[in-house]
């Protein structure tokens, strides 16, 4: 009994414990931030919200190929303590040039869109979307260094005061009826800066223009290809709402990102792995080559499709009532809806350890031509799908794209896999 508390123990203060706990808070505020602004806001107004929170996750989808999955995977290779600590600083340098870069990019983007559009005040609208753009970005760096440096615990508190505080502040506005898209913005600003200036302070966090200078050699052979990639990846889902809520209006995007919010649960397994896979493939690279790597994925990537395969299909037995019970009755007709989302990131499972697997190679011409396959897919697919199906005809082009990917990354691993193989039997001596 007492070694396996013992062991209990050990596991709770590992970095996978640490990282779990991690993602259950920082997903299930998500979801519950998502309850609060459907229901604060309501359907047309969250559908508003959502397009311009669309271009948030873009800036960070960006930031997460350019700098942070270059950061976790490189920084997981380092030989020792001091290069990988000169390394992540130099990073945190690029990240603040970055930073300032995409904040005023996404104001711009935003600028554009609402002279078209006029959904929202600009005035009012603009000044803490940018804030929130940028502080946003800056704590979700902070984030993915910690996990990069082996701090994993210390994750923990930042996100609790960025994501729980966030679930606090829009709470407070919604039962005080000060909720408006222009507050939730300011939320997600306040709390987010305030965990960014924190974790900068107890870390001692600074760079050199040398330190930042290797490091942007050292990344950006994988990361403008993993950029351009995780760009059309955005364009395979994120696009297609954008396109959608242009042809069937804000509140098919609204309802699209209500029931999207629903699958939050499952975001812990897969913000985990993103934060712990990568770290344990190029550790298995390191001890084994090539097919330890692939080994270990294919192993891990099969449990956890079983799993999520289980979940999904029982899951999808209840999708109306469970949109209904949280969402209100208006969402119950989204039931279509959430099912094509379980089948989405059903998809995107097997795909993300083949992008694991190729980052690790540091092989990522895969990964982009697969992204443009998903991408034209989508893009293509989405109008008539949408004038067709409405909300439903969104996710259904995502869907195919997601397809598409999986088959390219499918065919390009089985063409490495053979080439390392054939080179690896020509090389043992006769």
């Amino acid at each position: 009994m007492d070694r396996q508390v013992a062991r209990l123990c050990q596991f709770a203060r590992g970095r996978s414990a640490q990282t779990i706990v991690d993602q259950i808070m920082v997903s299930g505020s998500n979801f519950v931030t998502g309850i609060i602004l459907v229901r604060g806001l309501g359907l047309v107004e969250f559908g508003k919200f959502t397009v311009a929170y669309v271009i948030l996750l873009l800036a960070n989808s960006i930031q997460l190929s350019f700098i942070s999955s270059p950061m976790i995977t490189l920084g997981s290779l380092c030989s020792n303590t001091e290069d990988r600590e000169r390394f992540v600083r130099g990073v945190f340098g690029v990240q603040l040039i970055f930073c300032a870069i995409a904040s005023a990019a996404t104001v711009v983007a935003a600028t554009v869109y609402l002279e078209f559009k006029h959904d929202v005040d600009p005035v009012g609208f603009l000044f803490p979307f940018g804030a929130a753009v940028a502080l946003f970005l800056m704590q979700d760096w902070l984030r993915r260094y910690y996990f990069t440096v082996g701090k994993a615990g210390a994750s923990v508190w930042n996100d609790a005061v960025s994501y729980v505080g966030q679930v606090i502040v829009l709470l407070t506005l919604w039962m005080t009826h000060r909720l408006t898209i222009n507050t939730a913005f300011w939320s997600i600003a306040i709390t987010s800066g305030l965990a960014f200036v924190m974790g900068t302070v107890f870390e001692c966090l600074g760079c050199t223009r040398e330190q930042t200078s290797d490091a942007w050699r050292r990344t950006r052979g994988i990361s403008i290809e993993l950029g351009i990639a995780n760009q059309l990846q955005w364009l395979v889902y994120q696009g297609a709402m954008l396109i959608g809520a242009g042809i069937a209006g804000p509140q098919a995007a609204g309802g699209v990102r209500a029931t999207q919010n629903v699958i939050g649960p499952v975001n812990i397994a897969y913000q985990a792995m993103e934060n712990i896979v990568p770290i344990r493939a190029a550790e298995e690279m390191r001890r084994g080559g090539i097919q330890r790597a692939g080994a270990f994925l294919f192993k891990f990537g099969s449990a956890g499709f079983v799993a999520l395969l289980v979940i999904f299909s029982a899951a999808s037995l209840m999708s109306g009532r469970f949109l209904a019970f949280f969402y209100g009755q208006q969402l119950r007709l989204y039931a279509g809806v959430l099912n094509l989302q379980m089948l989405y990131f059903l998809l995107a499972w097997p795909i993300r350890q083949l992008t694991f697997l190729f980052r690790t190679v540091e092989n990522t011409r895969p990964i982009l031509i697969s992204s443009i396959v998903a991408a034209v897919i989508s893009i293509s697919l989405v109008f008539p799908m949408v004038r067709g199906y409405g909300a439903l005809g969104i996710v259904m082009a995502a869907v195919a794209g997601q397809i598409g990917n999986l088959v390219y990354l499918i065919a390009s691993w089985s063409r490495v896999a053979a080439a390392a193989s054939a080179k690896e039997v020509s090389t043992q001596p006769s």
